[in-house]
């Protein structure tokens, strides 16, 4: 890898860096989601979540304006990588961290283990000059982590219902190769 390439991922990590810290703290105001995020987003963008999917520009505008608006949380970011396609064409950023759920934040901070993707073009006429533009946003989180992160269910969940499931997991699996290793030998 070239140094002019690794100038230009060290940049798409500020600039994905940045996006993500203003697209998930709801104490920044939808002005500054305008101007900070809205010029690296394409017309055709898709943005899917566990619980949703929906596409276009505008749909994602109303819809970040819409959670800065409804909800409280913030993003702590603990990993943030770009790779990009041959030939600059475009690529994919990938941030792993906690988004802090503060709904309730005088009770409680819900901790969400969050993976977001970016799946992103490039646009720009020299290498210094190219940007993302996102088309796809996916953020991915386990329903798992999220049991885990109730109060008084985390717990049980964790301690006894995982455990359980994993012993009883593990004797349908000594079953069932016995029952196969049998049926293996007399076939």
């Amino acid at each position: 890898m070239g140094n002019t390439e690794q100038a230009l991922i060290r940049r798409l990590e500020a600039r994905f860096r940045r996006m993500t810290e203003v697209l998930y703290d709801t104490s920044v105001p939808p002005r500054v989601l305008d101007e900070e995020v809205l010029p690296f987003i394409g017309e055709d963008i898709t943005f899917k979540d566990p619980w949703q999917q929906g596409s276009g520009r505008e749909t994602y505008r109303s819809g970040a304006a819409g959670f800065h608006c409804m909800f409280s949380f913030d993003f702590d970011i603990f990993q943030l990588n770009v790779q990009l396609e041959e030939g600059h064409r475009g690529g994919r950023a990938i941030v792993d961290g906690i988004m802090n759920l503060k709904q309730f934040s005088w009770l409680y901070t819900y901790p969400l283990r969050t993976i977001l993707v970016y799946d992103f073009s490039l646009v720009g006429a020299t290498v210094e000059e190219l940007e993302p533009v996102v088309h796809v946003h996916e953020e991915m989180w386990s329903l798992g982590d999220m049991i885990a992160a109730v109060p008084g269910v985390g717990r049980f969940y964790t301690k006894v219902f995982r455990k359980g499931f994993s012993q009883g997991f593990l004797a349908a699996s000594a079953l069932c190769r016995r029952v196969r290793g049998a049926s293996a030998t007399r076939g």
